[in-house]
């Protein structure tokens, strides 16, 4: 029998962050491609009157991508740690 993963609430923050971070990123380069000197980066634009404010929302999409590495490796490891073998998912004897 597989092992249950168990998500946290900072697993879902970090996901959530990394999801916002990529599409942000993903407009910033559309915009390089398709218009001239367009600001597509929605940070800058919602906290444009406060750079501390968006600076720490890149530090925290920064460290979400570190928590998600983390998140990763729990994924990874969770069929192992029941005893399953890699290869064929059964327990290994």
């Amino acid at each position: 029998m597989t092992k249950m993963f168990k998500t946290n609430y900072a697993d879902w923050v970090g996901l959530l962050l990394i999801v916002v971070g990529a599409i942000n990123w993903g407009l910033v380069g559309a915009a390089h491609f398709l218009t001239d000197g367009a600001n597509w980066n929605v940070v800058n634009i919602l906290l444009a009157d406060w750079a501390w404010a968006e600076f720490g929302v890149y530090t925290l999409v920064g460290i979400a991508g570190l928590y998600t590495v983390y998140f990763g490796y729990r994924l990874t490891t969770v069929g192992r740690m029941a005893g399953e073998s890699e290869t064929t998912g059964r327990k290994a004897a």
